[in-house]
């Protein structure tokens, strides 16, 4: 071969395979610092549009795999919040008796093989259960259910055996003549939380920007600030809620007349809440595609949405933390054939990513098991890409946020966020970080560590689709090795792959991992 063209030749093949330089903050202070329930989970309350089905939660496999994901809190909230009525006298179902009974008679959270046959019956009467949520949600027709004593017993046993603290929202559509909150119904679930000492923090209403849309009843922002006022009032009249927060008022994405609603709610009723939290959704379930969960723009959308909530929240109420109440990829239960497979995890951790960057203090996924597509485990109980994927973040990424930039590649093709290493995992020790990068490239990409950091040790976590359906697999690797659950009640170990000093990090084409470099003696992380 003519020495020219395989100059030529050599020359193209570097320049594919030039490395970007990653540049990393770790000599000042960290850029923030996010809560240590930073990544938490949500189950919709649709679960208990008929209560039957909350006895799911008693699966010891399902209980198993939220405690992994622990500590964090537990929302119970949703559109069908504002449909639920609390009666303390009615019978609950027949499901939710057996569960109950049974939980009477043995430890609090042990396993109860006897109710499997129960169990099974309710499993294969779901996914019907799951059209009909989904109907009245598209069509936007609501019912009102009524919960007993029972559905609040069951889910506050899951989120407590699970390490979980339970956020219980409220029904803000009962209403007086005037349009005020009629708390009466609040009182009667109240009264029974306490005479049960439920540990509980409390959510009012579910994004008030759609109540019209709902139910014809339009609240504006000064009235649903001054129903929070009443609703704190009635906590302080309880020993055991006196101290018990107060968030809200999730609304829906920052629109303009959400943005409106949301700062007049700040001015009138801010002062009671102990977090603002607002709901992010990038697309609807019923159009999205494959494209938009690889997009750069679509991801880069969030950034600019939570600029918005961050203005107005800094105009009102500054010295209030905001949270993500309530967020996943597609709003309507997910995209199907979309949201549960492996291409859902660019969406999910570039959110993690950009909200801890940008200030937002806690994360909340919708959902955690329920109906739709975008759950992290699924009806049969097994765990689904985004799962594995929140457990090593859990794992691995510290609360700690520190500055990262790249040279030598699109920043919005090739996404990097940079955290001190949690500082509970007993592989690693203070000093260490944790770099976490998405590739939304079609070809590999290869990252490299500064000069000074040339002489450490990382280890990879890297994490591919597994089978033929590639990124729209619903089974995941890790380092190679496919991610499930060794038994109902057993998660694998989720090992590293240790790189030698001075190995480039490859990524390839639409992928995402973390690594860990180790010993990077960062003085924020210290």
């Amino acid at each position: 071969m003519p020495l020219l063209p395989l100059l030529l030749l050599l020359l193209a093949l570097a320049e594919g395979q030039r490395a970007a330089v990653l540049r990393l903050g770790l000599r000042g202070s960290p850029r923030g610092e996010v809560s240590p329930a930073f990544l938490s989970l949500t189950l919709d309350a649709s679960l208990a549009r008929d209560p039957r089905y909350v006895a799911l939660l008693s699966n010891s496999k399902l209980r198993a795999l939220a405690t992994a994901l622990s500590p964090g809190f537990l929302r119970f909230g949703g559109t069908e919040t504002d449909f639920l009525i609390f009666d303390p006298n009615k019978d609950s179902t027949s499901e939710e008796k057996i569960l109950w009974e049974l939980q009477a008679q043995q430890e609090a959270c042990g396993s109860r093989p006897a109710f499997a046959a129960v169990e099974k019956l309710l499993l294969a009467q779901w996914p019907s259960q799951e059209k009909l949520i989904l109907a009245e949600q598209n069509q936007k027709k609501h019912k009102n259910t009524t919960i007993t004593r029972n559905t609040l017993d069951i889910l506050y046993s899951f989120a407590n055996c699970s390490g979980f603290h339970l956020i219980f929202g409220l029904n803000a559509l009962l209403r007086k003549g005037g349009l005020q909150w009629d708390s009466s119904n609040a009182q009667e679930l109240l009264d029974y939380c306490a005479s049960q000492r439920y540990n509980i923090s409390w959510e009012l209403g579910n994004e008030p920007n759609s109540f019209r849309k709902k139910s014809g009843i339009h609240i504006d922002g000064f009235q649903l600030g001054q129903d929070f006022i009443h609703l704190r009032q009635l906590l302080n009249n309880y020993a055991l809620y006196q101290h018990a927060k107060l968030y809200g008022p999730d609304v829906g994405q920052p629109r303009k007349h959400t943005q409106r609603l949301l700062r007049s709610f700040l001015k009138s009723g801010g002062k009671v809440i102990d977090s603002v939290t607002w709901h992010h959704y990038y697309v609807n379930g019923r159009s999205a595609t494959r494209g938009d969960f690889l997009s750069p723009e679509v991801l880069d959308s969030f950034a600019a949405a939570i600029y918005e909530v961050l203005e107005i929240v800094g105009g009102t109420v500054p010295d209030k933390k905001v949270w993500l109440g309530e967020t996943s990829s597609a709003y309507g239960g997910g995209a199907p054939r979309l949201s549960n497979t492996y291409v859902a995890g660019f969406m999910w951790l570039d959110k993690l990513g950009l909200s801890a960057r940008q200030g937002i203090d806690v994360v909340m996924r919708q959902v955690f098991f329920g109906a739709g597509t975008y759950h992290l485990v699924d009806a049969n109980f097994e765990p689904l890409p985004d799962y594995w994927l929140s457990l090593l973040y859990k794992k691995l990424v510290g609360t700690k946020v520190l500055q990262v930039g790249l040279a030598g590649a699109d920043k919005r093709k090739l996404r990097v966020y940079l955290h001190c290493t949690n500082s509970l995992n007993p592989k690693y020790r203070e000093g260490d970080v944790t770099l976490f990068a998405l590739n939304l490239y079609n070809v590999t990409q290869h990252l490299e560590l500064p000069n000074y950091l040339s002489s450490k040790h990382v280890d990879q976590y890297l994490l591919l689709p597994h089978g033929k359906e590639n990124i729209l697999s619903r089974s995941i690797e890790l380092n190679g090795h496919v991610l499930r659950m060794l038994d109902d009640e057993t998660l694998p170990e989720l090992m590293e792959k240790p790189l030698g000093p001075g190995t480039l990090l490859g990524l390839p084409a639409f992928s995402y991992g973390f690594y860990i470099i180790k010993n990077a003696k960062a003085i924020a992380c210290i």
